[in-house]
């Protein structure tokens, strides 16, 4: 068991350091280069936008605020996998994945200051509720798992 979480926690690190290379990458973009890729995306995601939203609001500027949401969504989730793996998540323990999260948020709009592209403090909040998303997605699952009458415990290095 033991062993499993090992292999886990390496393999969940290199996802994270990968996931953190995806997003400030991208914040080091130059501002034409982030824009034609964010139109690349708008014409591939906004026919399926459009199938749930309103015309006038399917815009570029909703796919990059969905861009950020997501990767930071992903990003607590693994941040929350990995914590989850040391011990159970309370109080303090908490506070530092939320703080972490909030942390990589401020380097990533930091960053595009030196992109030469400019910075809101927007998507900063947008960034940490798709983190905190992320976080409360496995929370919910973790402990939907631990109550399920049929758990093993031996199963999962995830309890």
């Amino acid at each position: 068991m033991a062993r499993k979480n090992e292999v886990i926690k390496r393999i969940l690190i290199v996802v994270i350091l990968l996931t953190l290379a995806f997003i400030w990458g991208h914040s080091m973009m130059p501002g034409d280069m982030s824009g034609e890729e964010s139109g690349f995306v708008y014409r591939v995601l906004s026919p399926v936008l459009k199938l749930l939203l309103p015309d006038a609001w399917v815009t570029e500027h909703l796919v990059r605020k969905i861009a950020h949401f997501s990767e930071y969504g992903a990003l607590g989730v693994e941040l929350t996998l990995y914590a989850s793996l040391y011990k159970d998540l309370k109080g303090r323990r908490i506070v530092n994945l939320i703080c972490s999260g909030l942390i990589v948020a401020f380097l990533d709009e930091t960053i595009q200051i030196f992109s030469g592209r400019g910075t809101a403090i927007a998507d900063v909040w947008i960034d940490l509720f798709g983190f905190t998303t992320g976080f409360l997605i496995v929370g919910l699952i973790r402990r939907r798992h631990k109550k399920s009458p049929d758990k093993k415990k031996s199963n999962s290095g995830l309890n």
